[in-house]
């Protein structure tokens, strides 16, 4: 049986921009268990609406709108919607303020 090159050229472009895709986002990094402290941190649902600074492994830290989802005295756990689907982290309790 022989390969259809048209169709090949096509699947080969879908592939290419999926990788191109995958490696343009960015991936937020958490803090370590370590800072969390002593304090257990206390859950909620729904989340509170906050502005967070999140920070990127490839790139600088921004400031986008997220839901606060559990905190304690040192970290906040934020999550928010982003391409590919819902996003967590978490981040100083110093780099979260409330939206209004």
């Amino acid at each position: 049986m022989t390969k259809n090159g048209r169709y090949e050229a096509h699947y080969d472009a879908l592939n290419d921009m999926r990788i191109e895709e995958a490696a343009s986002v960015l991936t937020p990094t958490t803090l370590p268990m370590q800072a969390y402290g002593k304090q257990d941190i206390e859950w909620t649902r729904p989340g509170i609406p906050v502005w967070a600074w999140i920070s990127w492994a490839d790139g600088a830290a921004s400031r986008i709108p997220c839901q606060a989802t559990g905190w304690n005295d040192r970290v906040v756990c934020v999550e928010w919607e982003a391409r590919g689907g819902r996003r967590s982290c978490i981040v100083w309790r110093n780099a979260v303020s409330r939206r209004s």
